[in-house]
């Protein structure tokens, strides 16, 4: 049985600690360069906003790595129109998500790396330096993250954030979105990186597989840096969610945390409400 006490996870609340202070104890040069990767396929509407909250903080060094699996519209053409040396761009031949995530790793230059898609965005022009802050405030921890907006348009926005634990992976959940993490990349590295088998929850398996190792560091914020574009939800993403979480669990927590999740999880629910959603579209068209 894994202990909890060997995740080493500070949590800061910065609305304490007095964040502007720790951001002005270090000079520029101190501060770690970040890489950032972004997987695109045919995002001209929404890969804008992204580059514009990256290209717009007041960090001097990072950058951008564009990963695009064939875009047939405007895409690169816009991104190019930047004409920003800091990005870079990269092709794969499909889009895999995980995958382009992997390219991005082996591409990066950065001493941290965090993951974006096309329509999520920093909330302000200081989250860089307010994460590497942290990092530099705990001796370069493998990973620091933060809270998240989780946003789908239809909704009221939620936020998510929750202490790393495994007691909380086993139940299938993460602490926070995988666009508010920033890892170490030599971390990753010896980690494998993303598991290519997964469609969805590879943020998710990789949490589990950092979190068994227990000696790496965690450090994390309760603050919302991050704005999560949840996009629209498919019945089929619904059953990839839950094979994929089914599949996690039962490989690195065993039999009974599988049973326990099961009689837990929601994605049963959320199947038969797009189900039962749809059903009424069809024969009612509304």
């Amino acid at each position: 049985m894994q202990k909890e006490s060997h995740i080493h996870e500070k949590a800061i609340n910065f609305y304490l600690e007095g964040f502007q202070k720790a951001c002005n104890s270090f000079n520029d040069y101190e501060f770690p360069k970040v890489s950032i990767v972004i997987p695109t396929f045919n995002c001209v509407h929404t890969i804008p906003l992204t580059l514009d909250s990256i290209l717009n903080q007041q960090y001097a060094r990072f950058e951008i790595l564009v990963v695009d699996a064939g875009s047939t519209d405007r895409t690169i053409e816009v991104v190019k129109n930047y004409r920003d040396e800091r990005i870079q761009i990269f092709s794969v031949a499909t889009y895999q998500r995980y995958e382009m995530l992997n390219k991005g790793i082996s591409q990066a230059s950065g001493e941290y790396i965090n993951f974006l898609f096309p329509g999520d965005f920093y909330l302000g022009r200081e989250v860089l330096k307010q994460m590497m802050a942290l990092v530099l405030s705990h001796q370069m921890p493998d990973l620091v993250f933060c809270g998240t907006f989780l946003r789908d348009g239809k909704s009221e926005p939620k936020i998510l954030f929750r202490h790393l634990s495994l007691k909380l992976l086993r139940m299938g959940h993460q602490p926070t979105s995988l666009q508010s993490c920033w890892f170490k990349i030599e971390t990753l590295k010896k980690l494998d990186k993303f598991d290519m088998s997964y469609n969805q929850r590879g943020g998710y398996e990789l949490m589990c597989r950092f979190a068994l190792h227990h000696h790496l560091k965690t450090v994390s914020t309760n603050r919302v840096f991050t704005d999560y574009d949840l996009r629209s939800v498919t019945r089929q993403m619904v059953i990839t969610h839950f094979l994929e979480t089914l599949k996690t669990i039962f490989h690195y927590f065993g039999v009974w945390a599988t049973f326990r999740w099961f009689f837990h999880q929601k994605d049963m629910y959320r199947y038969i409400k797009l189900w039962m959603r749809n059903a009424r579209l069809a024969f009612l068209g509304r």
